[in-house]
């Protein structure tokens, strides 16, 4: 399947370019529209990744950025509903760019609303704990909203 950035995604994952010898490059482009497909495909991607970049799979820095990767997409693809649709829609790139990788996640949904800044709510409490954890374990987290368009940026330096 050939990918371009002019033309719409498909909805099946697309990786974009293949790692070099000289500094690791990896890129991966999705379009999520199911919670369960959506999140298998979210750790999908950090498991090409890691087999592309030769870390094992008990890595510390990729695991952690895979479970702050699964806490934000699990929100978005809860959420994350364009006005009028049951469904949720996120496009989803996953980068390394030398020792730093970057997952941006872009949804149409509601704006989050100082969910930012809570703190990790009582241990008792069911819910709650993802935005907290990945901020924990991220060496950058960011959400902006812009319009209609929320985009969350993850990255963390491997």
């Amino acid at each position: 399947m050939g990918c371009s950035r002019t033309t719409p995604q498909s909805k099946k994952p697309c990786l974009i370019s293949e790692p070099t010898a000289q500094a690791p490059s990896f890129e991966f482009h999705a379009t999520l529209t199911h919670l369960d497909r959506g999140l298998d495909t979210l750790h999908a991607s950090v498991q090409l990744l890691r087999r592309r970049i030769g870390r094992a799979s008990s890595d510390l820095a990729l695991m952690q950025f895979e479970l702050a990767l699964s806490e934000i997409g699990a929100n978005v693809l809860r959420y994350a509903h364009p006005h009028g649709s049951n469904e949720p829609k996120a496009e989803f790139e996953l980068k390394l760019d030398s020792e730093t990788v970057t997952a941006v996640l872009t949804d149409w949904g509601p704006p989050l609303h100082n969910q930012l800044t809570r703190a990790m709510p009582p241990s008792s409490s069911e819910a709650g704990r993802g935005l907290a954890i990945a901020r924990k374990v991220l060496d950058e987290l960011g959400y902006q909203r812009e319009g209609e368009v929320n985009t969350w940026r993850l990255v963390k330096r491997l």
